[in-house]
């Protein structure tokens, strides 16, 4: 089933947004079927978890890419594809669920102008790299991929989803020197109940929707994948970023990280919610400084 160009399953909703035809369907089937099938309705809700999609990229976005060097780089069969801009130590951008490699954008021009050799990629399912699905441990295995290729990243910017892979990646191995995390989930509890408020789906579904993905993944995936608990003991600078107006992941999500991050300051912004804080000059500026600091 298709859903509307500009509707998102992962995070919260704006109160008061109307509904898309399509999540609406989705909404009455899952309130419909989920209690009489829980297991049927359980197995589509799990393929759902795993599906990305490619919103419309925008002007800023397809401006800088168009002036990026471009690579692919081969992970467990999949195509990645790679952004390049510049020469000097590394930051890398991890773009967050149904992002993009180019939403780098505002941040380009200002890493390059204070010597950074500037690079993003598509994750699986994202952008230019093939596919429709992915999960963090695949994302994880491409910035580790990246390292081991490209070399060590100085830096790293994350947005969203972004912030929870490269949290765990960091947890297991990779070094980045100084980390912004902008509008992170703390939990991946948070991110399974906005996603079953979303779709409205029973309990009974969300409890098949569970055991389907402690059958795949490793026990205590839960909790090895939730950015709070990667980053209690990473001792790394860190500025975490959060917009009090973000509907898709609330600002507490970015205190509970900050809070749990040794060292990490948190800095808190207003009107600009989850997708417009990549564009502001004064989040860039800040980012860019803590970098370069």
């Amino acid at each position: 089933m298709a859903l509307h160009k500009k509707e998102q399953l992962h995070g919260g909703r704006a109160h008061g947004k109307p509904l898309s035809p399509s999540l609406r369907v989705m909404r009455l089937l899952f309130s419909t079927f989920g209690p009489l099938f829980p297991q049927l309705m359980g197995g589509w809700a799990y393929s759902l978890w795993f599906r990305t999609r490619r919103f419309p990229e925008s002007a800023a976005g397809r401006r800088i890419a168009s002036t990026a060097q471009r690579d692919t780089l081969m992970v467990d069969g999949i195509p990645v594809a790679v952004y390049s801009w510049g020469t000097g130590p590394i930051v890398l951008f991890i773009h967050g669920w149904s992002g993009r490699g180019s939403q780098v954008a505002a941040f380009t021009e200002p890493l390059l102008a204070a010597g950074f050799r500037v690079m993003a990629i598509d994750a699986p399912g994202h952008g230019a790299t093939p596919g429709d699905r992915t999960n963090i441990l695949e994302c994880a295995a491409v910035l580790q991929a990246f390292n081991h290729h490209y070399g060590s990243v100085y830096g790293a910017i994350t947005h969203s989803f972004g912030g929870m892979v490269l949290a765990y990646a960091m947890n297991n191995g990779l070094t980045v020197a100084r980390v912004v995390v902008i509008s992170a989930p703390a939990h991946v509890e948070y991110l399974l109940q906005a996603f079953a408020q979303t779709l409205g789906i029973p309990e009974s579904v969300t409890a098949d929707m569970r055991r389907r993905m402690d059958a795949r993944f490793p026990d205590g995936y839960w909790e090895k994948i939730s950015t709070v608990v990667n980053v209690r003991t990473l001792d790394v600078p860190a500025l975490i970023i959060h917009d009090e107006n973000d509907r898709s992941v609330p600002w507490e999500q970015g205190r509970i990280i900050a809070s749990a991050w040794p060292g990490a300051r948190f800095l808190k912004t207003s009107g600009l919610g989850h997708g417009r804080i990549l564009r502001n000059q004064a989040v860039v500026d800040a980012a860019v400084d803590f970098i370069n600091t």
